[in-house]
């Protein structure tokens, strides 16, 4: 399976700037099975999605809103940033861009 990376490496808080995955995401690439990585490749191309983000209006993944605990979601290994009004969770792409503009 190819990486999703595209090149842009940069990461902060825990999050690939360029490609949207987590440290860990990455670091397990070559031992994940190949049905996760379709799951992560599907969360960043929006192919699977629980709702549309506030942000952007495209589509976003949340592990709570599909019946899953906060620790199987991705968002769960970043840094707490400061609560919005949003009524969903922000994609990766949105959230990506909170975290490059915290100091």
């Amino acid at each position: 399976m190819p990486s999703p990376c595209i090149g842009l490496c940069k990461a902060k808080d825990g999050l690939c700037l360029g490609c949207g995955r987590t440290l860990t995401e990455i670091g397990h690439w070559s031992a994940m099975e190949s049905d996760a990585q379709l799951a992560v490749m599907a969360e960043l191309d929006g192919t699977r999605s629980t709702h549309r983000c506030p942000g952007c209006g495209e589509p976003a993944y949340c592990a709570l809103s599909a019946g899953m605990t906060i620790e199987q979601c991705w968002c769960r290994q970043l840094p707490t940033l400061p609560m919005t009004a949003a009524s969903a969770c922000w994609c990766r792409r949105c959230l990506a861009k909170a975290i490059a503009a915290q100091p």
